[in-house]
């Protein structure tokens, strides 16, 4: 039998590296870096900007609502008086049924717009806490960026 020189194994060509050189990684690398913290900023400073108009409106809201509630107040003691005085001529006791109802009803409507303005004024905290959360973050990335 007479051996044959086979290779088990092909060869393959010598092959010139590819990679990069470690210069041009480093560059692109710190460019994507620096796109990715400026995408950050933006979404940060959008939304500064989105809870900062939200709690100026919750704050307007909750003044409007206050002012309307005392309005409500002060017409219900009008009421209230007006329909006590009504009552003590006897004469008009249905007109004083009237008033005390109204009055009753205005109460009401003054207690629902208590409670409605205590739910607002959380959710107008609630955005100026977040906004000044985003402030803070802002704050810390522009340092950050500084220190480069």
């Amino acid at each position: 039998m007479e051996y044959k020189e086979s290779k088990l194994y092909p060869s393959l060509p010598a092959v010139v590296p590819s990679a990069p050189e470690l210069t041009s990684v480093k560059e692109s690398a710190q460019s994507y870096r620096l796109q990715k913290i400026n995408e950050v900023q933006k979404n940060m400073v959008a939304e500064r900007d989105k809870r900062a108009n939200l709690s100026k409106k919750y704050h307007r809201a909750v003044r409007v609502i206050a002012g309307v509630d005392n309005a409500l107040v002060v017409s219900s003691i009008v009421f209230d008086a007006a329909g006590i005085g009504v009552l003590s001529t006897i004469i008009a006791a249905p007109a004083a049924k009237a008033m005390e109802g109204a009055a009753l009803g205005i109460g009401l409507l003054s207690i629902v717009g208590g409670q409605t303005n205590k739910m607002l004024s959380r959710k107008a905290e609630k955005h100026e806490i977040i906004k000044t959360l985003a402030d803070a973050k802002l704050n810390t990335i522009s340092d950050l960026i500084s220190n480069f």
